[in-house]
């Protein structure tokens, strides 16, 4: 016989497969549903268990129709019968319900503590069976969190850079002074004010190697978050990306795909996660755009949030749909740059062991991604990368981005102009889209040209001139000399 607590077939997170799980004794649901078999295969009841006083087991059944005293009434009603011909005593509801062989475990309670009991097993019932219409009908969300945006104000914010810029000096001269370093970089993260860490490791541009701590300091920050939780431990993790990129045909992109979470015992398993830590998924998708918005800052509440049970926000939920529901009634062809970030507990998986499931891992995911992602948006073809660290998943599939798309664009010129040979390329950086606008044209040829986006990598503080070093080499390896315009105000 197979019975299942009234509390266990909720709809709520997966609990991972490689998670901790309490092992002290705990008292069951007060009331218990399940089916059970004979020589036939299932009964054609269900049967209800009462765990408390009066303890007792009975059959359950639905489509009652049995007259009583409240059938037709508009709100719940009840009663306990007897039936003389069968000597047996019956509950029926006018839901639909009849309870009956009641066999109790020691004391037999009075007809009205059982009717009111009945009453308590048939509502909860009711709403098990709503949980499972919804869990049916698909994953809901759970609560979403965002994280602070609001700016400090004038005085308080420049007196938190004077503060950051400070230690930052300090620690390169005593080291010691690393640990008050990280703390006030997390807390300058965390804060509603992005301003505070952008103006700090700016104002540093003439003390580079202060600078250089100041922002390997937050990378590692988010890179390898620590999570204080409510009983006083400290749980440690890395933060882990899947690339993934998509072409859309409509305008606008959505962010939130809770189904992703059913990733999470593949990718586990394809990695080899330990059996006792823990692998947790994103539902959140963050695209180039978003993470260039708040130079990746936010993420420092990514693991704080997943660790709680619940969804990272990067925008304000309501607003953030509304306004994609909006864009995708236009026609926008376009191309998105994107990553599913995860989490592992620091340790669990080395880094030559994802290289080497890198193929099963990419395998086992994605089938669940394209579910996921179709489910809550609409997409034409996609392509998922491999797992890696959140720092070399950024660096290397944006230079990996913006080669293809170099190479695509050359290949479209080439066919266009008939020759490849005497080519020359102009940039401008364009600060609004935190990417180099690149011009290729034949020098005997300027109207026939090809733009490309030469996007620069999203960071805590993204570095534009390391994206143009990049792009000079690339140029260079393919014999095309390189200009740069500079923007002017007037």
């Amino acid at each position: 016989m197979c019975f299942y607590p009234e509390h266990t077939r909720k709809t709520m997170r997966p609990h991972p497969r490689n998670a901790r799980i309490k092992g002290d004794p705990f008292l069951p649901g007060r009331f218990i549903f399940g089916d059970s078999l004979d020589d036939k295969g299932l009964e054609p009841c269900e049967y209800v268990i009462h765990t408390e006083a009066p303890a007792f087991i009975c059959r359950l059944v639905g489509n009652d129709d049995t007259p009583f005293v409240g059938r037709d009434a508009e709100s719940f009603a009840s009663a306990m019968l007897f039936d003389e011909a069968e000597n047996i005593t019956l509950y029926v509801c006018n839901a639909g319900f009849r309870l009956f062989d009641f066999n109790f475990i020691d004391e037999v309670p009075t007809a009205g503590a059982l009717q009111q009991i009945c009453d308590e097993a048939m509502q909860a019932y009711q709403r098990l069976q709503e949980a499972y219409a919804e869990r049916e009908s698909g994953y809901r969300n759970r609560e979403m969190r965002t994280g602070p945006t609001e700016p400090l104000l004038p005085a308080e914010r420049t007196r938190h850079i004077q503060s950051l810029k400070d230690k930052a000096r300090q620690a390169l001269e005593q080291p010691w002074m690393k640990m008050q370093l990280a703390a006030d970089v997390q807390m300058a993260l965390a804060g509603g004010d992005q301003a505070v860490f952008t103006e700090a490791q700016l104002a540093l541009m003439d003390t580079p190697d202060a600078r250089q701590l100041l922002i390997g300091t937050a990378r590692g920050s988010i890179a390898q978050p620590e999570v204080m939780r409510k009983d006083g431990s400290i749980v440690s993790f890395e933060l882990w990306a899947l690339p993934f990129a998509f072409t859309r045909s409509q305008g606008g992109v959505w962010w939130h795909f809770p189904m992703l979470e059913k990733l999470e015992v593949p990718l586990a398993d394809a990695l080899e996660v330990p059996e006792k830590s823990i692998l947790w998924i994103s539902p959140t998708l963050f695209t180039l755009e978003m993470l260039h918005d708040r130079a990746c800052q936010n993420l420092i509440h990514l693991a704080p949030v997943m660790d709680a049970g619940c969804d990272f926000a990067p925008f304000d939920p309501d607003a953030s749909r509304a306004t994609y529901e909006a864009a995708r009634q236009t026609r926008e062809p376009q191309r998105v740059l994107a990553w599913i970030p995860f989490l592992i507990e620091r340790g669990a998986v080395p880094a030559d062991r994802v290289r080497t499931h890198a193929r099963r891992a990419l395998e086992s995911a994605m089938p669940v991604v394209q579910e996921a992602i179709a489910r809550e948006m609409e997409y034409e073809e996609a392509e998922l990368f491999a797992p890696q660290p959140w720092w070399d998943a950024l660096e290397n599939t944006v230079k990996a981005w913006n080669r293809k798309r170099l190479a695509t664009s050359m290949a479209l010129l080439a066919a266009t102009a008939g020759t490849l040979s005497g080519l020359k390329a102009e940039v401008e950086y364009q600060p609004e889209q935190q990417a180099y606008d690149l011009r290729l044209h034949p020098e005997n040829q300027p109207t026939l040209e090809v733009r490309v986006n030469w996007v620069v990598q999203p960071d805590v503080a993204p570095d534009r001139e390391a994206a143009y070093a990049d792009l000079a080499a690339c140029l260079a390896e393919a014999g095309i000399p390189l200009s740069e315009r500079i923007g002017r105000i007037h």
